[in-house]
């Protein structure tokens, strides 16, 4: 996928900023005046109504892919609408520190749910173009089918000026490159309830379990609105956790600790897409093009029980 660097010397002056949110003002004022659902084209085997949840194709529970198979399934394509927002920190997925500039996309509550598609990426095609968009808030105005990208990602798809827009769009399974994760443990943890944070999934994630340091019974944690896994007397630590996503990728990550903070794992959900197989005659075989990612860490939030 092509992608535009975004040029940063267009969002700094104090009155293009101006602009922007005399526009978001006129987009959202076309937003609230076109309030019904969008509706897809079904002819495709590949789309799916946009008032189904896109990520139910995604969720489903899968065998790993093997290295020696071939490449993931395409996902479901869904014809809907987009518009932008002024974003800002403090997104639903409880990602910290996300750089202002990046592509970012929220869902409706329907398609957000308890928080599943935190840190999966959506395709997007626009009128001008495409995004891939990393998945970090809820849109409680959106209905399903509809989304809400950040200022950055809606420039690389539509003008500001055109308010709402259509799209097509889909979950990307397996982004390249692999990202690495990192976790949280949230501050107010402790042996009576502990919480962690994801990030750097790429994928969805299905389940987390933890278990103390050197071995023990796993237990699953369960998810919250907030994006963080939590579980009541889990114990003092250090924990080993064990994280696997909706299509049975999993990486075992050791010596967790409640002590809060960001933490690299050096870990990787998946290895990324299998090789080409060698024809007949034997020939180089180029690289294949990493698509580039926005970087997130993971965070603090709230909704403890």
């Amino acid at each position: 996928m092509h992608r535009i660097p975004i040029d940063q010397r267009h969002f700094r002056s104090g009155w293009l900023w101006s602009a922007v949110g005399l526009i978001a003002i006129a987009g959202a004022a076309v937003w609230l005046t076109r309030p019904e659902p969008p509706h897809c084209d079904t002819p495709n085997a590949l789309e799916q109504s946009a008032s189904t949840n896109v990520l139910a194709h995604s969720l489903t529970p899968r065998t790993p892919v093997a290295a020696s198979s071939i490449g993931p399934s395409p996902q479901p394509v869904v014809s809907g609408q987009a518009r932008f927002y002024s974003f800002s920190q403090g997104v639903s997925c409880s990602f910290p520190a996300l750089p202002m500039d990046g592509f970012y996309v929220g869902m409706s509550t329907q398609e957000f749910g308890i928080a599943e598609p935190c840190g999966a990426y959506l395709d997007i095609e626009g009128p001008n173009g495409d995004v891939r968009a990393l998945i970090v808030d809820r849109c409680p105005a959106c209905a399903p089918g509809q989304l809400d990208l950040s200022v950055a990602a809606f420039t690389q798809i539509a003008d500001l000026s055109d308010g709402v827009v259509p799209i097509r769009y889909r979950v990307v399974r397996d982004p390249e490159p692999p990202p690495e994760l990192f976790y949280q443990v949230k501050p107010d943890s402790s042996g009576a309830w502990f919480a962690i944070l994801f990030s750097g999934t790429g994928n969805p994630l299905r389940e987390v379990a933890i278990r103390p340091s050197g071995g023990g019974t796993w237990r699953n944690l369960t998810h919250g609105m907030d994006n963080y896994w939590s579980l009541s007397g889990a114990g003092p630590g250090p924990f080993d956790a064990r994280v696997t996503d909706v299509h049975g990728d999993r990486a075992d990550i050791v010596g967790i600790t409640l002590q809060p903070g960001v933490r690299a794992t050096g870990a990787h959900l998946y290895s990324g897409a299998p090789a080409a197989p060698e024809p007949a005659q034997p020939q180089p075989i180029p690289s294949p093009t990493a698509a580039a990612q926005p970087s997130t860490s993971s965070s603090s939030a709230n909704c403890r029980p």
